[in-house]
């Protein structure tokens, strides 16, 4: 015969671990169900927002910098070599005139136009220091060059780097798969005024 304690106390602990598993599986199943959701409504989410040209894994463009400045060669007018090398893409070559030999030159970049505009546009500044030439001091010349590097966005479809001395337009240079970069433009809208009253434009 059986005795009415133990099996009081064999169905309680029986119903117990019946409770508690099946309490443990029916949570799992929301757990899974909650996740599964998650996980889709954060795809098409990405995917919306991919689809409307807005997808996080966009970049901005790489920045502009200037890679290297120097002095190619500097002394008197008539003691300074011509200087074979030109100025090109990524490069700029220039030479002041009537300036101290000790003339010295630091340089910046930076980009004027928005990340995703069709013409993207670069501004480098050159800055002159020691200018000052000394009463006995011959007139001096000095010749620099400058590298820098003016990325070509993907969104671009042109790019222009205006080249400035001293805060005056010395040059402007383009790459273009068809639109205008607008060099042309800035050079008309730089006109010289004589002391005659003519009106010409400078040659850069």
């Amino acid at each position: 015969m059986s005795d009415p304690e133990k099996d009081e106390r064999r169905d309680e602990a029986s119903g117990a671990g019946h409770a508690g598993t099946g309490s443990t599986r029916w949570f799992d199943a929301v757990d899974a169900r909650v996740l599964l959701a998650g996980t889709l409504l954060v795809g098409v989410a990405i995917g919306t927002v991919a689809v409307g040209g807005l997808s996080f894994l966009d970049e901005s463009p790489p920045d502009p910098e200037i890679e290297s400045v120097e002095i190619v060669d500097s002394g008197c007018y008539e003691d300074v070599r011509a200087y074979t090398k030109s100025s090109s893409s990524g490069v700029w070559v220039g030479t002041i005139n009537e300036t101290s030999r000790h003339t010295e030159v630091s340089a910046q970049i930076r980009r004027t136009s928005p990340d995703d505009a069709t013409v993207a546009a670069y501004r480098v500044y050159v800055e002159t220091h020691n200018t000052t030439t000394e009463s006995d001091e011959c007139p001096g010349q000095v010749l620099y060059r400058v590298e820098y590097d003016a990325p070509y966005p993907d969104a671009a479809d042109a790019v222009r780097t205006e080249r400035y001395r001293d805060d005056d337009l010395r040059g402007c240079g383009f790459s273009t798969s068809g639109p205008d970069a607008g060099c042309l433009q800035l050079r008309e809208d730089r006109p010289v005024h004589y002391s005659n009253g003519t009106v010409t434009h400078e040659s850069l």
